[in-house]
């Protein structure tokens, strides 16, 4: 009812203007009509002039008070030791960013490998092998000539097999079953890795996945009891000690030896 009541005045009013003007009761004066209009182009030069200025003043409060903050902040030089991309892996490594290499103790690995092979042959209704210390020191050593002199191989470089680097260490294993002699040294290798999975970022090595050291000790006999020679070396009837050998390289190569007597 109040809207009703507004547009009813408004429109009364507007009639009794109308009436005025046609009856020559109200006059416009022309002059004073079109003073103001003249006044507009005017009037909005001023206010734009007026905007600009403000913008200006603005942006100039602005940057001054940007530069003022970025004056307060320390930004540390990035370090000029590192030259070229090839330095970055072994700064990683320092900071331990690559995250942590395990510390294996080989000793320890050597006695876990030994307790996994006398799980397959107790599986197998065998008897448990015994823990040799000179057969180990003999497989000891083979690992550590593949680690120094980077090869992996039953043989040495100059051909000498197992049998041969026992002979040389005063080691002979001879055994007699029924009216058979067994001569020689039986033997295992494995080259394991104390990472499974390294990490790239164009180009650059920033993470590993490092093993344990029962993983290391369970993928190594794993891969032998999947191998059919060396499975049969792990599971044969008459063997009745062995020896483990194991060194770990500078390039993170593990170097396994198994020796069977």
């Amino acid at each position: 009812m109040k809207t009703v009541a507004v547009f009813g005045i408004i429109f009364v009013s507007i009639g009794v203007i109308v009436f005025l003007f046609v009856t020559g009761m109200l006059n416009f004066d022309q002059k004073n009509l079109d003073e103001p209009f003249q006044k507009i182009p005017n009037n909005f030069q001023d206010l734009g002039n007026t905007a600009n200025e403000f913008a200006v003043k603005t942006s100039t409060i602005l940057r001054e008070t940007i530069n003022e903050h970025l004056e307060l902040v320390q930004v540390d030089p990035i370090d000029s030791t590192i030259e070229n991309i090839s330095e970055f892996p072994k700064t990683f490594s320092e900071n331990n960013l690559l995250g942590q290499k395990p510390k294996i103790d080989k000793s320890e690995l050597e006695i876990t490998i030994h307790q996994l092979t006398n799980q397959y042959r107790l599986q197998a209704g065998l008897n448990l092998l015994s823990l040799d210390d000179k057969l180990s020191k003999i497989a000891r050593s083979h690992s550590q000539d593949m680690a120094s002199r980077d090869y992996f191989s039953h043989d040495s470089p100059e051909g000498r097999d197992p049998t041969d680097r026992g002979t040389s260490q005063g080691y002979k294993c001879e055994k007699i079953v029924g009216h058979i002699m067994y001569i020689g040294i039986a033997e295992n290798i494995f080259q394991n890795n104390l990472y499974h999975t390294i990490w790239y970022t164009n180009g650059v090595p920033t993470s590993y996945d490092w093993n344990s050291l029962d993983d290391i000790a369970q993928t190594t006999v794993d891969g032998w009891m999947n191998s059919t020679g060396h499975r049969k070396n792990i599971l044969t009837e008459t063997f009745d000690r062995e020896g483990i050998g194991v060194e770990i390289a500078s390039n993170d190569k593990v170097y396994i030896t198994q020796n069977f007597c």
